[in-house]
C-alpha cells in the first residue's frame, strides 16, 4: 500500500482522473457493507465523498457511451467493467488497477501500481 501512495504522489494532479462509474461502484459496495456495519459504511462514504471531491471525475458521456456499446456487444457480464473502459477510450486514458487482465483484453492500455508495468501504448 505504501509503493501505491508513494507512486500516486509521482503523478500530477492534473493527470489523475476517476471514472463516474468508478464512483457507482464504490457505493454499491457501501451500500452493501452499510447492512452489516452502518459505521464502517459511513467512513467510507466520507473517505469516498473525499475522493469524489479531489480527484478529476470524468463522466460517461456519449463518446464514451458509444464505446461502451461497442465493448459489450453480445457481452453482459461486464457492463461496470467495460462502462470504465469506454471511459479511458473515449479519454485517451490509461486505467490504473489491479484487474489489466479483463481491460487489456479490450485493448485498454493500463497500469497496475502493484507491478508498476504498463500495457503496450
Amino acid at each position: 500500500m505504501a509503493s501505491n501512495l508513494a507512486w500516486l504522489q509521482t503523478i500530477p494532479d492534473e493527470h489523475l482522473h476517476l471514472s463516474a462509474v468508478t464512483l457507482g461502484e464504490r457505493q454499491a459496495g457501501i451500500e452493501i457493507t452499510r447492512e452489516q456495519d452502518s459505521e464502517k459504511a459511513e467512513a467510507i462514504e466520507a473517505w469516498t465523498d473525499r475522493v469524489g471531491e479531489t480527484y478529476n471525475v470524468l463522466p460517461m458521456d456519449g463518446r464514451a457511451f458509444r464505446i461502451w456499446a461497442r465493448l459489450m456487444h453480445r457481452r453482459s457480464d461486464t457492463l461496470l467493467e467495460d462502462a470504465i473502459a469506454a471511459t479511458a477510450m473515449a479519454h485517451n486514458l490509461v486505467v490504473v488497477t489491479r484487474n489489466t487482465r479483463h481491460f487489456d483484453q479490450l485493448g485498454v492500455r493500463t497500469l497496475n501500481p502493484f507491478k508498476a508495468r504498463r500495457s503496450a501504448d
